[in-house]
């Protein structure tokens, strides 16, 4: 197959998508990460792509899941990368190296992301109990949540760039406009508390509101967390 053949097969209009590597051709069609012939809003189908996978945060190996369909009649792909681009891909890969090593965004979504559920609990056994114990369990353990909330969003935002070259997919984008939402909820959680010591046992829109914002954190967290397992595991 020819480079001018190679563009043909866009993934648009009923045509398979495909991409080439290294003087061969894959049949990338099938992969749900090549919907409508683009991944991750960035790379298109119909191109030789091996100087961008040379510069992707994944191996070669990825290419292990899809379907081998031929080689280029045109084999030497275009590997030169101007001096200010190389500069950008050394540094980068530097910090890669250090999360890689690190893993900070995985090792920090899981203080607020059990904190906010114990939150809850907490909560709850307090609202069946009376016991005032409990609700002074879950006040304290929302302001840890909230508080270590931060720097898990900061890595995350981290490995958005370092990882995913800050590439805007709906997947990102949930998880940034719900670890937002987050953020402005428990804030708020946190000043009604704080603002209003008895609010817990007064009765009125507040008292809903307030606890109502307990149990949603639970939520808007596990949504950002199940984002975040499609990304490390996609399809």
């Amino acid at each position: 197959m020819k480079k001018d053949d190679l563009k043909e097969y866009t993934g648009k209009d009923g045509k398979p998508a495909y991409i080439a590597y290294k003087g061969k051709v894959y049949d990338v069609s099938k992969s749900k990460l090549w919907a409508n012939g683009i991944h991750m809003a960035n790379h298109k189908a119909g191109q030789d792509l091996t100087a961008n996978i040379v510069m992707a945060p994944h191996g070669e190996d990825v290419l292990k899941r899809v379907t081998l369909v031929g080689e280029l009649e045109d084999k030497e792909p275009d590997l030169q990368i101007p001096p200010d681009i190389q500069l950008q891909v050394n540094i980068k890969e530097k910090y890669r190296q250090l999360y890689k090593k690190f893993h900070p965004h995985p090792v920090l979504i899981h203080n607020p992301m059990g904190l906010f559920v114990f939150s809850a609990l907490m909560q709850a056994i307090y609202i069946l109990s009376k016991d005032v114990s409990f609700e002074r369990a879950a006040f304290y353990s929302t302001i840890f949540a909230t508080l270590t909330t931060f720097p898990a969003i900061l890595s995350g935002l981290f490995s958005w760039w370092v990882n995913y070259e800050t590439t805007f997919t709906k997947i990102f984008k949930a998880k940034i406009i719900f670890s937002a939402i987050l953020c402005v909820t428990s804030i708020i959680v946190c000043l009604l508390r704080t603002l209003i010591p008895n609010i817990y046992i007064e009765e009125g829109l507040l008292n809903i509101i307030y606890n109502s914002l307990i149990f949603l954190n639970v939520g808007f967290i596990s949504y950002v967390a199940y984002n975040g397992g499609k990304i490390t595991w996609p399809s």
